[in-house]
């Protein structure tokens, strides 16, 4: 993607100044098939909001079409962060 290119793309994003932020950093840190594993107390402090902030504009951009969730686990069966793939 072009560099420029990234914050066109989130500028056009139908969300908070937080929750742009937050789509620039996953588009940043992703892998080549736009796939990233970040906990989201990392992003939280990282930006510099509350933990709630961040969950409610993933929700956001999940449910605008901007980004997937999907829950990971461990081998024991408890919670780990999740990953998120841009689409």
């Amino acid at each position: 993607m072009n560099r420029l290119a990234k914050y066109k793309l989130c500028g056009n994003l139908n969300a908070t100044v937080s929750g742009k932020m937050l789509y620039l950093i996953l588009i940043d840190i992703a892998d080549d098939n736009g796939r990233v594993i970040i906990p989201q107390r990392r992003i939280s402090e990282t930006l510099g909001i509350s933990k709630a902030a961040v969950s409610r504009n993933l929700r956001h951009l999940r449910d605008g079409g901007y980004i997937g969730i999907d829950a990971q686990y461990t081998d024991f069966g408890s919670r780990a962060p999740n990953k998120y793939r841009i689409l």
